[in-house]
């Protein structure tokens, strides 16, 4: 008995131990990093994260890149009458000063095309995030299967 709780508490620690802490660059916080996974030879896949500006001037994420992907993009989601669109926001995402920005399912995300590989739950990847002020920052993100529920609710979640 007291094997199967060890590794029942070492299952635990270590899926509890993959996603990262909050990451500060200057006055942005960095946070709940993710890429969805992907089945064998799928071209695309999204990333997702929390993005805090304690700065007193709004910031603005410019690109993503990664070296799993030739193409990073910064996608929103919205309803336009019944049909959800997904669009790429060429300018880049404004993080205004004293506010948060959650990059999630059925909202703005980062799209990944073109993969070179296939993404794996519980891999943890290197993403390069570019801001306009600040310069470019490399931040981890864990792989992980997005629960049905997320795109089924996606109306809810916009911004």
């Amino acid at each position: 008995m007291r094997v199967f709780i060890l590794f029942i508490t070492l299952i635990i620690g270590s899926v509890a131990g993959t996603y990262a802490e909050p990451l500060k660059f200057n006055h942005i916080i960095i946070d709940n990093v993710w890429i969805k996974d992907t089945p064998p030879n799928h071209k695309t896949t999204a990333g997702y994260l929390t993005i805090e500006n304690l700065g007193d001037k709004d910031e603005r994420l410019l690109s993503v890149s990664s070296s799993f992907a030739t193409i990073g993009e910064i996608h929103q989601m919205k309803m336009d009458g019944e049909i959800m669109k997904m669009r790429p926001i060429p300018d880049g995402l404004i993080i205004p000063a004293g506010e948060s920005i959650y990059l999630k399912p059925g909202s703005f995300h980062l799209m990944f095309m073109k993969l070179n590989m296939q993404i794996i739950p519980m891999q943890t990847l290197e993403l390069t995030l570019t801001f306009e002020n600040l310069g470019s920052v490399i931040v981890p993100a864990t792989v992980k299967s997005a629960p049905a529920s997320d795109n089924s609710n996606s109306k809810k979640h916009n911004h």
